[in-house]
C-alpha cells in the first residue's frame, strides 16, 4: 500500500505541485483573480476621459465580469498541467518521486478544489476592498450573492410548500458543483491529451458533441412527445419532472467520474 499511496510522500509532493503551479501560472492567476480590479481601473479611466467625473462599474457589469473571469478560469485548465505533453517538462514530472496515484489525487485536488477556491477568495477579497474604499462602488459581490442565496432559500421554501416537486438548496447547489467539476476535469483531460492546440481541440470536441446531441434531441423529442400522456394530473407531472432532473444529475455525475477515469488512464500511460 505504501508503494501506491503514502500520505507523507503525498503531502510532500502536493506542496511541490502547489509551488510548481504558482511558478508556471502566477501571471495568469493574477490576471484572472484580479479581473475585478483591472475592470475597475478601465471603467474609472474611461469615465474620467469621456464624462469628466468619477464613476465605478455598475453591478450588472461587475457580475458579468465575474462570470467571464470564471469561464476563462475553466478554459485555462487546459494549460494547468498541459506541460505534461512536453518532452522535457513531462519527463521531469515522471521522474518526481511520487506514485501515480499520489500525483492523480494531487491533480484532482489542485484543479477541482484549490484553484477554484483561491479564485473565489482572491476575487471576492479584491471586490470587497474596492467596495470599502470607494463609496461609489456599491455593495460587494460576496454580500450580494449571500443575500441572493438567502432569498432563494426562502423562495424555495415557499414554492416547496405549494408544489408537489421538492425544491431544496441541495437540489440546486449540488448539480451546480458537479457541473463545475465536470467542466474543469474536461479541460484538464484535453490539456494532458492534446500536444498542440489544446484549447482549440477541446472546443472542437464540444462543438462536435453539441451537434450530435442536437441530432439525438431532434430524433428523441418527437417520439417522446407522441407517447406522452397529456391527461396526467399534477402529481404525475411533478414525478416526470423529478425523474428527468434526477436523470440529468446522474448522467452529469457519471460523465464527471468518466472524465476522472480518463485523467487517471492518461497519467498511467503518459511517457516520453
Amino acid at each position: 500500500m505504501n508503494e501506491i499511496f503514502n500520505f507523507n510522500r503525498f503531502w510532500t509532493y502536493f506542496k511541490y505541485d502547489l509551488k510548481q503551479m504558482w511558478r508556471n501560472h502566477s501571471k495568469a492567476a493574477i490576471m484572472i483573480g484580479g479581473a475585478s480590479a483591472i475592470f475597475y481601473v478601465i471603467w474609472v479611466l474611461a469615465s474620467l476621459v469621456f464624462t469628466q467625473h468619477w464613476s465605478s462599474p455598475v453591478i450588472y457589469a461587475r457580475v458579468g465580469v465575474f462570470i467571464l473571469a470564471f469561464a476563462i478560469l475553466e478554459l485555462y485548465m487546459v494549460r494547468s498541467y498541459g506541460y505534461l505533453t512536453e518532452k522535457k517538462a513531462g519527463s521531469n514530472w515522471l521522474m518526481v518521486p511520487a506514485s501515480k496515484a499520489e500525483k492523480f489525487v494531487s491533480m484532482l485536488l489542485m484543479v477541482c478544489i484549490v484553484i477554484p477556491l483561491l479564485f473565489f477568495v482572491v476575487y471576492f477579497v479584491i471586490d470587497g476592498f474596492l467596495s470599502l474604499v470607494d463609496p461609489t462602488y456599491g455593495q460587494a459581490l460576496f454580500t450580494g450573492f449571500t443575500a441572493a442565496y438567502g432569498k432563494m432559500i426562502d423562495a424555495l421554501a415557499n414554492v416547496g410548500a405549494e408544489s408537489p416537486i421538492a425544491f431544496t438548496p441541495s437540489s440546486m447547489v449540488f448539480p451546480a458543483i458537479v457541473g463545475v467539476f465536470c467542466n474543469f476535469l474536461y479541460f484538464l483531460l484535453c490539456g494532458i491529451c492534446f500536444k498542440k492546440n489544446k484549447l482549440v481541440g477541446a472546443i472542437a470536441i464540444l462543438f462536435g458533441l453539441s451537434l450530435v446531441l442536437s441530432l439525438l434531441t431532434g430524433l428523441i423529442v418527437p417520439h417522446f412527445a407522441a407517447n406522452l400522456n397529456y391527461d396526467m394530473d399534477e402529481m404525475q407531472i411533478a414525478a416526470l419532472i423529478t425523474r428527468i432532473a434526477n436523470a440529468s444529475v446522474i448522467l452529469t455525475c457519471l460523465f464527471t467520474v468518466g472524465l476522472g477515469w480518463g485523467v487517471w488512464r492518461r497519467i498511467k500511460t503518459i511517457q516520453h
